[in-house]
């Protein structure tokens, strides 16, 4: 089975890859923006856009007024639709397609006019705009059909219209998430595989919030749309019952472009009264001198109550500097504004109001100023809500990124300890790791010894002077429950017994287990002023999983290479290890043109010590030798149990002289030996031994054997306990 950590990387792939792409566009932005380090302006943005696509959109102007805003719009738009690597016919389809779903009629007139610029067929447009809705049709049976097409495809098919028409129709699904979506998203994400589908996902969440918030700006109009102007006509001239469709989305179009609006008092009435606007006048003095029924609607006043008020009775304090700016001829007179301000309702609330005004003229003075006011309340609330939702996506980003990260760091620990030949270089490895994963005031792996008995810090990072370097297993609380100790809060929580400076913020323990067996601890205290989130936790349960398997693995390991190169009674290495071994010290020894000395080792009447006092005592006088040998050679030097009772020393650079002397070193401790078994003295030990000397005795490690070999013999036939040269 996969791995957690692996299973979610894969998860995290499409949009580690969307944060690539990101990072890409932000790389390419204005030079002037980063430079100064801010947001650009308005104006700025709109040449930015301008320059992109050729034209102003609509969907931005509702945004213009506040330039971070806009960016926000325009960056959203640019990563999730125009630089979306989707086929672009296929983008502008299903966009098309969705847009049905959005109260604005603004999407609908757009994209039917864009797919007609691209060269579709104002029929083929139509019969899109007729297409059942995703409820009415069989959606099994579209799942079936998209079955019969290679999973994941490795390139979009080009002229397959029933593989585009079943994956429109499961995208619709997903977007209106209907009764069996789920399946719909499974089918597509094995379709096009987890990058592709990335790139799906992020796309039909741009078209929701381009929904919203053209929903959010009914001022919003294709009329004003470039695309729009340059293809409608010719649109509907060919398939007239599509603005039939685009009428019932509430959409008015300007067909009479250049038709005048009749000037009949009874018409002008309509259209004043019938607003839903505020239209109002009012005086350099602020009193309001007309207004429409659209102020009992929005604000509560009757339309009497405010023809006796003035605008600085109804502003907010606020905007009463604005306001009396508005009403000094010398500003308000002079050019149209537009501007945002606020007003108190008659229930108190606050109203936003979006307001254009102009002045009116009498015998070229201005008398009075006119003006509409839309409210944009409920625009504020919802460019607020974007704002915050906004920020916690950027939060949201950021953590997995952070998270992802630090996924990557664990697998790559989790790759190296599988590398690691000893547990001295998993400890380095753990430590590297876990420092970046977990900046605490004090961190510890802690491993239970071979007595069971006592558990020994073996790495730690951080204040090593906060923590106890050893304690037995019953004072840790999670060895002794097995699982997770977490103490939020030392104050209050159970303080294990090995902690003796815990920090108000608390401590974490957590158990490494292997197989049913505690390793050791995970111990993890937190720095001041820092809390630990609970995906850190669930990253510090992870990380020990993955330190107790690899830990158990290199002991393992370890007990089968002791076993395979070591001696089992002597704990010397045995003779198939001494011959490897011998073999690379001499191409060593030839590539560094030094000597190489050699010593063989030969226990003197062992058969007696065997027949006298029993083999139990011939395995202990060999455990002695064995010891005697361990403790008393260079840590380079080579001890190994030849056969039986024999023994060969490996000494790298020693010369003849050196390694004779070293000869007679131990020829004199063995005598020395008192051994006693079951209380009785085994007696004088003596042993006869060979040297030779590479190369003088013996180029290859065979011939320097035989050499060592030879010479011992003639210790033995010269009446052993004595040392010889090989000739």
């Amino acid at each position: 089975m996969e791995d957690k950590p692996n299973r979610t990387g894969k998860e995290l792939g499409p949009l580690w890859e969307r944060l690539e792409d990101l990072k890409r566009l932000e790389s390419g932005l204005p030079p002037s923006a980063d430079v100064q380090g801010s947001t650009p302006n308005s104006e700025q943005l709109k040449a930015e856009i301008i320059s992109r696509l050729g034209y102003f959109p609509p969907f931005f102007a509702a945004a213009y007024g506040s330039p971070a805003l806009l960016e926000s719009l325009w960056r959203q738009h640019l990563t999730s639709f125009y630089e979306n690597p989707l086929p672009q016919l296929f983008k502008e389809k299903l966009a098309f397609r969705l847009s049905r779903y959005c109260a604005s009629p603004y999407f609908i007139v757009a994209h039917a006019c864009m797919l007609h610029q691209l060269g579709i067929p104002s029929r083929e447009i139509k019969q899109l705009a007729e297409t059942p809705p995703p409820a009415a049709i069989d959606l099994e049976h579209v799942r079936e059909l998209l079955n019969r097409v290679p999973h994941p495809i490795q390139a979009w098919p080009e002229g397959d219209p029933v593989f585009e028409e079943n994956v429109l129709t499961c995208c619709a699904a997903v977007f209106l998430a209907l009764a069996g979506f789920e399946r719909c998203a499974a089918e597509l994400r094995d379709l096009l595989g987890s990058t592709g589908y990335g790139y799906l996902t992020a796309f039909l969440a741009h078209l929701k919030a381009a929904h919203l918030w053209a929903e959010a700006n009914p001022e919003i109009s294709p009329d004003d749309h470039p695309i729009v102007r340059s293809n409608y006509y010719a649109l509907v001239r060919s398939e007239p019952r599509l603005e039939e469709i685009f009428q019932n989305h509430r959409i008015v179009l300007g067909h009479g472009a250049g038709e005048k609006l009749p000037e009949r008092e009874e018409r002008y009435r309509e259209l004043f009264e019938n607003a839903s606007d505020i239209i109002f006048t009012f005086d350099f003095e602020g009193r309001m001198l007309s207004v429409n029924r659209a102020v009992e609607r929005i604000a509560g006043y009757t339309r009497a109550e405010a023809l006796q008020m003035k605008l600085t009775d109804l502003v907010t304090p606020e905007y009463e500097q604005l306001c009396r700016k508005l009403i000094d001829p010398q500003v308000g007179g002079e050019i149209p504004l537009n501007y945002e301000l606020e007003f108190f309702a008659k229930d108190g609330n606050r109203i936003a109001l979006w307001i254009s005004t102009r002045p009116i003229f009498r015998g070229g003075k201005a008398v009075a100023v006119q003006g509409i006011a839309r409210d944009i309340t409920k625009h504020k609330r919802t460019e607020t809500a974007l704002q915050e939702a906004n920020q916690k996506l950027e939060a949201w980003v950021s953590e997995l990124e952070q998270r992802t990260h630090e996924m990557t760091l664990l697998n790559e620990m989790g790759d190296i300890l599988r590398a690691c030949l000893t547990t001295e270089e998993a400890y380095s490895v753990i430590v590297r790791v876990a420092q970046q994963i977990f900046p605490v005031r004090v961190g510890a792996l802690y491993v239970i010894g071979p007595s069971r008995k006592v558990v020994e810090a073996a790495a730690v990072w951080g204040d090593a002077s906060q923590i106890e370097r050893a304690f037995s297993p019953p004072e840790c609380w999670a060895l002794r429950r097995g699982r997770t100790h977490w103490v939020e809060n030392s104050h209050s929580g159970l303080i294990c017994r090995h902690i003796h400076h815990p920090t108000p913020e608390g401590y974490m323990c957590i158990p490494m287990m292997a197989q049913s067996e505690a390793l050791g601890v995970l111990h993890l205290m937190q720095p001041a002023n820092v809390k630990m989130t609970d995906t850190k936790q669930r990253m510090a349960v992870t990380m020990s999983e993955h330190i107790a398997m690899a830990l158990s693995n290199l002991r393992l390991h370890e007990t089968l290479r002791s076993q395979s190169i070591r001696d089992p009674l002597t704990g010397l290495f045995n003779r198939r290890f001494m011959e490897e071994s011998l073999e690379l010290e001499i191409r060593r020894a030839t590539r560094n043109q030094r000597p190489l000395g050699m010593i063989m080792i030969d226990l003197d009447h062992f058969k007696y010590f065997n027949d006298t006092f029993g083999h139990e005592a011939g395995d202990l006088l060999l455990k002695e030798l064995g010891a005697l040998l361990k403790g008393n050679i260079r840590g380079e030097d080579i001890a190994c149990r030849y056969g039986g009772e024999e023994f060969t020393l490996i000494l790298p650079e020693g010369t003849g002289a050196v390694t004779r002397q070293r000869a007679e070193f131990f020829r004199d401790a063995i005598q020395r030996l008192d051994v006693h078994y079951r209380g009785r003295p085994l007696g004088k030990i003596t042993a006869s031994m060979g040297v030779a000397v590479f190369p003088d005795h013996g180029r290859t490690a065979s011939a320097l054997i035989e050499a060592a070999d030879k010479a011992l013999y003639r210790s033995k036939n010269e009446g052993r306990d004595r040392v010889t040269l090989a000739g």
